[in-house]
């Protein structure tokens, strides 16, 4: 290979590299818990995270259950949730509202969707919608 090669592969890899690391590619930056909190009687909800890089698939979760999955790129997740004849979609993980947190926690409950980044405090941010 030819010192022009060379050089031309080298600006590639920095690119390549930068970009990466801008976009936290490659390492978890934080790890989204959803804990399905809704009564016992009713149904597992059935539940979706994606992002625009990533898609999480679709999972059932049980009372009780928590699901989870890591955040390794600095962009919006999103989450879908179905119970029975109610829907619901919120942002599971934003980056100027999480960027400094390890964890977001997400309990899914009757009367909606709540945040904490302790796991003990809790804020709701979305509610049920009927189809």
């Amino acid at each position: 290979m030819d010192g022009r090669s060379s050089y031309v592969l080298f600006l590639v890899s920095v690119f390549i590299f930068s970009v990466a690391g801008r976009l936290g590619l490659g390492k978890r930056i934080a790890t989204i818990h959803v804990t399905n909190s809704m009564p016992r009687e009713l149904q597992p909800i059935q539940l979706g995270c994606n992002s625009r890089y990533k898609d999480h698939g679709m999972h059932q979760l049980h009372v009780g259950e928590d699901y989870q999955f890591g955040v390794e790129e600095k962009a919006l997740h999103f989450c879908e949730a179905v119970s029975g004849r109610q829907i619901a979609s919120w942002h599971a993980y934003q980056p100027r509202r999480d960027w400094n947190h390890k964890a977001v926690f997400w309990r899914v409950k009757e009367n909606g969707f709540f945040l904490s980044w302790d796991n003990s405090s809790w804020v709701r941010k979305s509610i049920w919608q009927t189809e």
